[in-house]
């Protein structure tokens, strides 16, 4: 069996933003002297939301990019997959931390949850391809 070099990268990739958004909350907290939840605080509860909706997603997009790699699928279709999802999350989060505090736009997280929600759902279809076509 092959080692699934190209999850390994996508995973170390998103390990570095889950890290990112981690030190955000930490931050974010400090400044606004709260341990447990929001308190109201705007800025803290957009941190908040978007290390929350990245450790939502990102967990189950790993397993099925693993488990495409595993049984040998294409892997420059399991690397697009993971630089696409890598993309929708770094958009997703950069709106709910930046754009959206400063000019209220709310299109570029739209633009990152497609990015998100398409090769999860793309890695979904894949995975009930490779079934009905290798058990076929």
């Amino acid at each position: 069996m092959a080692i699934p070099v190209v999850t390994l990268l996508i995973t170390s990739l998103l390990i570095g933003l889950q890290l990112f958004l981690t030190f955000q909350v930490i931050g974010r907290r400090r400044q606004a002297k709260v341990a447990i939840g929001t308190a109201d605080s705007d800025e803290l509860s957009r941190t908040v939301r978007a290390h929350g909706n990245f450790t939502e997603v990102t967990p189950i997009f790993l397993i099925s990019l693993l488990i495409l790699e595993l049984v040998d699928s294409y892997l420059w279709w399991v690397a697009i997959l993971g630089i696409l999802f890598i993309a929708g999350r770094i958009l997703h989060a950069r709106s709910i931390l930046v754009v959206e505090a400063q000019r209220g736009s709310y299109s570029l997280r739209v633009a990152g949850m497609m990015l998100t929600l398409i090769p999860l759902a793309m890695s979904a279809v894949s995975g009930v391809v490779w079934v009905v076509w290798n058990l076929s």
